[in-house]
């Protein structure tokens, strides 16, 4: 096991490294020159000459990506080059908050509504019931994202004037938190709904659910305490791979709402041609993917003896 382990770990770090390597040369390959967005108009040739030399893009790019691998190797990430030029590391670290409290909402929705509707679903096989969950799962998963979420600011914001339709400053208010949790949950109510019923379908009709169905036990202790039970490792495998996904799989929503979480902090940084800090939330964002599924693995490999030995 603790070989295995080992082994994962490497396998993480190589890829975190090449993922690095990647969005160094893709950003710097892409075009623009990231000092027209720092100085003002009128700023003069000299201005432009004294810039581009603090920042190293005089250099050639083979060095400016040694002086970077070298800093990344001893833990320094850079400073942004927007945003006050403060630390990228400590700049993340503000908008983290937010797209955790956005992504845990928006995966409670899902796993509420989706396990339930799968569950019931599996219990009722070509009921109407499971054939209007169906439905809402395949409009869950063929409306696009931006549609959905545009759809909740006109109801209602613009003509119930209910809610926000931004984060604003207080981002983490709850009113604030419904539209864009309720837009990023509802993409991802299909994926649980699915699973959750296929896993169950097959619990169900397995011979241990049928032993303690003739014992006479109430149908919601059956599906509930017993076949769920069994039929829970699918669906919380899914729920930590979706959650790495949201903290900065989440950009259009959170560019939609004005959430001020690391999905809009990334599309900012885009925008503005700040590298560091681009780098440094694609770099946290690849790290916090592959450590949940390192985490998730282990779990298997702990679970299962066969998943070691392969």
């Amino acid at each position: 096991m603790g070989s295995f382990i080992i082994i994962r770990i490497l396998h993480g770090l190589i890829t975190l490294y090449l993922i690095s390597v990647a969005v160094f040369f893709i950003l710097r390959l892409g075009g623009g020159n990231p000092i027209d967005y720092m100085l003002p108009e009128d700023a003069t040739p000299e201005d432009y000459k004294l810039m581009t030399e603090a920042y190293g893009f005089d250099k050639p790019l083979i060095e400016q990506y040694w002086k970077y691998n070298t800093k990344l190797l001893q833990g320094d990430l850079g400073n942004a080059m927007a945003f006050d030029r403060r630390p990228t590391v400590e700049v993340v670290g503000e908008r983290l908050p937010a797209s955790l409290h956005l992504g845990g909402s928006a995966l409670l929705i899902a796993i509420v509504i989706g396990v339930t509707i799968g569950a019931i679903s599996a219990s009722r096989p070509d009921s109407i019931f499971d054939r209007l969950g169906k439905v809402l799962a395949i409009s869950a998963q063929s409306m696009p994202i931006f549609w959905v979420g545009i759809l909740l600011i006109l109801l209602f914001s613009v003509y119930l004037g209910w809610l926000p339709s931004a984060g604003g400053v207080d981002g983490l208010a709850l009113k604030r938190l419904i539209l864009p949790a309720t837009s990023l949950g509802f993409f991802l109510i299909a994926s649980h709904m699915r699973i959750t019923r296929s896993t169950m379908l097959e619990v169900l009709e397995s011979d241990y659910i049928k032993m303690v169905r003739a014992k006479g036990l109430p149908p919601r202790l059956v599906l509930w305490k017993h076949a769920f039970k069994n039929a829970s490792i699918p669906v919380f495998t899914l729920f930590f791979v979706n959650f790495a996904g949201l903290i900065s799989g989440a950009v259009i929503t959170e560019t939609i709402f004005s959430w001020p979480g690391v999905g809009r902090l990334l599309v900012d940084s885009l925008i503005q041609r700040d590298y560091p800090t681009t780098q440094t939330v694609i770099f946290f964002s690849a790290a916090f993917v592959l450590c949940v599924n390192i985490f998730v693995d282990v779990m298997y490999a702990w679970l299962d003896p066969r998943i070691r030995v392969g």
